[in-house]
């Protein structure tokens, strides 16, 4: 009766306690410490890349993602001194473009494409290790 017992205690001690973000918003992913914002903007990069694919082959998209990636205007930073009124205008002019991508289904291409030209300024401003990635998600006008 002990060792079970023991045995369950003892998994049960050495089980990993699940990551918690804390106050600064960081968590470990695989290994690298990741903030709010850079998990965001990567859920944001995945999301675009399956709308551009889907736009590039032909079919129409109609992705509700606007109350997610509002986020990036209150997401904790990594570098918490790069958010400042340069960024959050960017981030306000992305949501503007997103809204207007969502509502123009006759003009999605062009829409996608000033959203991620969007990206690629703000990018190049504040956070220039994603452009070249950013850059492939342009579609090109058919």
């Amino acid at each position: 009766m002990i060792i079970p017992l023991f045995c369950v205690l003892l998994i049960a001690c050495s089980e990993n306690p699940p990551a918690d973000e804390g106050e600064s918003g960081m968590i470990i992913v695989n290994g690298v410490e990741r903030s709010e914002l850079a998990r965001l903007m990567r859920q944001m990069y995945d999301e675009m890349k399956l709308v551009s694919d889907s736009l590039e082959s032909g079919s129409s998209v109609s992705p509700k993602f606007y109350t997610n990636y509002e986020r990036i205007t209150s997401a904790h930073a990594t570098e918490p001194e790069k958010i400042d009124e340069l960024y959050q205008s960017m981030a306000d002019a992305f949501l503007d473009n997103y809204e207007s991508f969502e509502g123009d289904e006759d003009g999605q291409i062009p829409a996608f494409n000033i959203m991620v030209d969007n990206c690629l300024v703000c990018h190049q401003n504040k956070c220039p290790g994603p452009v070249k990635a950013i850059k492939k998600l342009k579609i090109k006008p058919q």
